[in-house]
């Protein structure tokens, strides 16, 4: 793909700043969401995003066409014909990111990790750095309410981690992949929904992700954020924590199961739809459901990792 494909909207420049930490979002109808993912990363320390619009129509665009620091790309290529919009990212990221640490993340999914409350994301980075570590390996864990799907609204204004508070604390399997980071992590809610289809045999999504890299012209992502070129890989493991099940969840199900543009065409979204028939209301509490407190509680869970060198680095900080 050559980047034609895609338009600027609005012709502020993308400047030179080193240090600085770039995010990417390919988004479609994602005003319910968005604000609260931007807010969490800005506070985090994300300094510039750098957004793929894909045909919204219910306000997103205009949205983010507001956003003093969004530079908006627009594009109405098939997502699927598009590498599921890798193409659109590995070009962005090989025009203005080159040299910068890029974290890539959807509108409902929020980058943490090991003490994100007080190390602020250049900093974390400026650690990598020292390690000589150049991408971040993370497991993705899906937040649910305390209420069926139906009654879970979210405000757009609000924290996506108010409205969703809990995750399943286990358990989560890995195995082995033929491309880097060479490891896949299944488990958690959407495990727990896919053994209801027929015993275990559909496979679940993988969640486990490789968000956070510093980039270099020519690195390419090769299957979403799960799987990308070789890069030397930080001992530290962060999270992404994953926001799906909100109200509109079975509209949105039913819109890409129609559109057939994702993985598989929309094979884990029929799946879904399947669920939602077969089971009524949903509501995914658990015997595993714990409720998100800290980064401190997923590395004790053993959910993410942190290091001897990293807690020295951070107390010194502190």
């Amino acid at each position: 793909m050559t980047t034609h494909t895609l338009r600027r909207i609005g012709g502020r420049p993308i400047p030179d700043t080193p240090g600085e930490i770039r995010a990417c979002m390919v988004v479609r109808n994602e005003q319910l969401r968005l604000a609260s993912a931007l807010d969490h990363h800005r506070k985090l320390g994300v300094g510039r995003f750098l957004v793929v619009d894909n045909g919204s129509d219910d306000g997103t665009l205009e949205f983010l066409e507001a956003q003093t620091d969004v530079h908006l790309f627009s594009t109405t290529d098939s997502f699927a014909e598009s590498d599921h919009g890798l193409s659109w990212i590995n070009t962005i990221f090989d025009q203005y990111a080159d040299g910068y640490w890029v974290l890539t993340v959807d509108a409902d999914e929020l980058f943490i990790y090991p003490r994100y409350e007080q190390i602020p994301l250049p900093r974390f980075c400026g650690f990598l750095d020292s390690m000589g570590a150049r991408a971040v390996f993370s497991l993705m864990l899906d937040m649910y309410s305390d209420r069926p799907l139906d009654r879970t609204v979210h405000d757009p204004g609000s924290s996506l981690m108010e409205t969703c508070a809990y995750f399943d604390r286990g358990p989560y399997r890995s195995g082995r992949l033929t491309a880097f980071p060479y490891t896949w992590i299944r488990g958690g809610v959407r495990d727990r929904l896919f053994r209801q289809l027929d015993g275990g045999r559909t496979t679940s999504p993988v969640v486990s992700k490789v968000p956070l890299v510093k980039w270099a012209a020519g690195a390419r992502y090769l299957v979403s954020t799960h799987e990308m070129t070789d890069m030397p890989m930080s001992d530290l493991t962060a999270g992404l924590l994953h926001f799906k099940f909100l109200n509109d969840f079975h509209e949105r199900a039913r819109i890409e199961v129609a559109r057939a543009e994702h993985y598989q065409g929309a094979l884990e979204y029929q799946a879904y739809l399947e669920i939602l028939r077969s089971s009524g209301p949903l509501n995914l509490m658990a015997a595993e459901s714990v409720r998100f407190e800290d980064s401190a509680q997923l590395v004790a869970m053993g959910l993410m990792r942190t290091s001897s060198a990293y807690e020295r680095f951070a107390t010194a900080l502190a």
